[in-house]
């Protein structure tokens, strides 16, 4: 979501001063290329060199592999396809000099990692042949890290829950080529399988569930995914754990403490806050996992998906940070002065023994020493633990102790304990546009069925506001070419505004077509609710579900540099989450 961030506030700035196959593979001994990074061990998560990843298949199946991903509106929507699964490929693999044949893989990814030119990817050893495990692992997850430009957020992440005493899957770094084709440096991290809760909790029988903005009720809990004991699919742990949440405190505390281990997720809570991870349990209902344990009966937190920490506040949940509380659980806690100063304390402990600003450097040189990047990717994360004067950003524990201290208003904001309407309506968007004058308009029926045109050429013409605006965000791999797109409404309807956001990974902004896919390729629309506020205030309308945006000129915001093409896509509407907030 960083780059939805990043363009998103680029829009509001903008309307301010004027946002499965199973073929078979065939062996190619040419295409192998011998492990170049330092002394292979058996330990598959070795932090000191770069695992060496190289994968061969059809190139119809990669070209598929590459295009699937869930549309945009129903995973933003909350919705997902039930049905929806990624397809099993064939492919070869020479991992640090072995080679493996008729490996699984599929492309992996919610919202945040989906993309056509990087694909996350999934291995699996044992899918074609029953059994098989590679340095004792049956799978790989290998993620892009397309958040995190600097390859750092994951490992390090894990590794701050580690040493907190927390379980934490294992992670490293891998080198991955497909088909000849350098796809760059991802993290690989431990897999939540069974052989992990055995190995973490002596005990492998417990209901796992994964959590995708999932929360604790009568209805939310209908969001957590099942992954063992499907057969069975007995849930009535999580309804019980949500019926604590009605009780009073002096109750809530006692019988919430036969549910979950207290302490050790104040500590989890803490650490989300110490890392600055946002898109967590605690801060935004997502990336982690529960897991009760048959030998305490406890249900316990393991994260998940850490590429969005070491950086700022959510723009869709605003003032949301940094004492993180968008999580049932964690509201209820902050609330009682009790369990709010055990929680400032852990973090004062984590600051104490955990966060040590020379020794997180230090990391940061060892895996610039790895990838060979420049030190404009590790900008971002440096500024988040050391701050930055000329910027005026705080240190993460500077920010942390104003916060502590009362001095930084902010917002608790939760999902409400309702279930999930999922109308399925869609709306056909096209658009046609040319930065040659600013010209063009977009089109799309409302969800009241009323047609409606946003006119670009009727805001150049009578305002100061650019109507077409190219912003290119590097802090995501690839780079996204975000277009903005500003439309008054023609008559009858004078007095809407709209912004149509357009969103492209660089390698695909050329001429030509350009498929929608996640939100790394896509488009979303608003509506300008209030101009006058600051920043505008933005009403997300729809978003894209399927279609095309087509160039005839991929230019950029140089002069003399001409944008121009059409857009026909369908795109789902987006009902708006009515959070339940509280300031504190």
């Amino acid at each position: 979501m960083t780059l939805f961030k990043n363009l998103l506030l680029i829009t509001l700035i903008t309307i301010l001063t004027a946002c499965g196959g199973k073929s078979n593979t065939k062996d190619d001994d040419d295409f192998f290329a011998p492990p170049s990074n330092g002394v292979v061990t058996e330990d598959i998560f070795d932090r000191e060199r770069l695992i060496q990843i190289y994968l061969q298949m059809p190139a119809s199946d990669f070209n598929t592999l590459r295009s699937e991903g869930r549309p945009l509106d129903t995973t933003l929507g909350g919705c997902p396809d039930a049905d929806f699964d990624y397809t099993d490929f064939k492919a070869q693999a020479n991992i640090d000099g072995t080679e493996i044949s008729n490996v699984a893989i599929r492309k992996k990814g919610y919202l945040g990692s989906l993309s056509r030119i990087r694909p996350s990817i999934k291995l699996n050893f044992d899918t074609y042949e029953e059994g098989r495990t590679f340095k004792t692992l049956k799978r790989m997850t290998l993620n892009n890290d397309r958040q995190d430009p600097s390859n750092t957020h994951q490992c390090m992440a894990y590794d701050l829950y580690r040493a907190a005493g927390l379980v934490a899957p294992r992670c490293n770094l891998a080198q991955v080529v497909i088909n000849n084709e350098d796809m760059g440096i991802y993290s690989h991290v431990e897999s939540i399988k069974k052989p992990f809760l055995e190995k973490n909790y002596n005990n492998k029988s417990g209901n796992l569930y994964e959590a995708q903005v999932a929360d604790f009720g009568s209805a939310l809990n209908d969001r957590f995914e099942l992954k063992t004991n499907k057969t069975l699919n007995d849930r009535s742990d999580l309804d019980r754990l949500a019926q604590v949440f009605s009780l009073p405190d002096n109750e809530f505390i006692t019988q919430i403490a036969q549910h979950i281990d207290l302490d050790e997720f104040i500590t989890f809570w803490a650490v989300e806050t110490l890392i600055g991870h946002w898109d967590s349990a605690t801060g935004n209902n997502n990336n982690y996992y529960i897991y009760r344990n048959p030998e305490d009966n406890l249900f316990h937190f393991i994260p998940w998906g850490t590429d969005s920490a070491f950086t700022t506040d959510e723009v869709l949940k605003p003032n949301s940070g940094p004492l993180f509380k968008n999580f049932s659980l964690a509201k209820r806690l902050y609330d009682i002065e009790q369990t709010r100063s055990e929680y400032f304390s852990k973090i004062n402990t984590l600051l104490t023994d955990n966060w040590v600003e020379a020794e997180l450097l230090s990391k940061l040189q060892k895996v610039q020493q790895l990838t060979k990047k420049t030190d404009d990717a590790y900008q971002e994360i440096t500024n988040f633990i050391m701050g930055n004067e000329d910027t005026g950003q705080q240190s993460q524990r500077a920010l942390l102790n104003d916060a502590m201290a009362g001095n930084i208003r902010h917002t608790a904001y939760l999902l409400p304990d309702q279930a999930i309407t999922c109308t399925g309506s869609k709306t056909v968007l096209s658009a046609e546009f040319s930065s040659d004058g600013d010209e063009g308009s977009f089109s799309f029926t409302d969800a009241q069925g009323i047609q409606r045109t946003a006119s670009m050429t009727l805001v150049t013409n009578y305002s100061s506001v650019d109507s077409l605006v190219y912003q290119l965000d590097n802090s995501t791999l690839p780079a996204v070419v975000g277009l903005t797109f500003i439309g008054a409404a023609t008559p009858p309807f004078y007095l809407d505004s709209y912004v149509l956001q357009v969103f492209i990974e660089q390698p695909d902004y050329k001429i030509g077509e350009i498929p929608l896919q996640g939100i790394s390729s896509n488009i979303m629309l608003f509506k300008v609710v209030d101009k006058d506020s600051t920043p505008p205030e933005l009403e997300l309308i729809s978003v894209g579900h399927s279609g095309n945006i087509s160039l005839y000129s991929a230019g950029s915001d140089s002069s003399g540099s001409t944008i121009e093409g059409e857009i026909n896509a369908q795109m789902g509407f987006i009902k708006s989450i009515d959070y339940i907030k509280t300031n504190y």
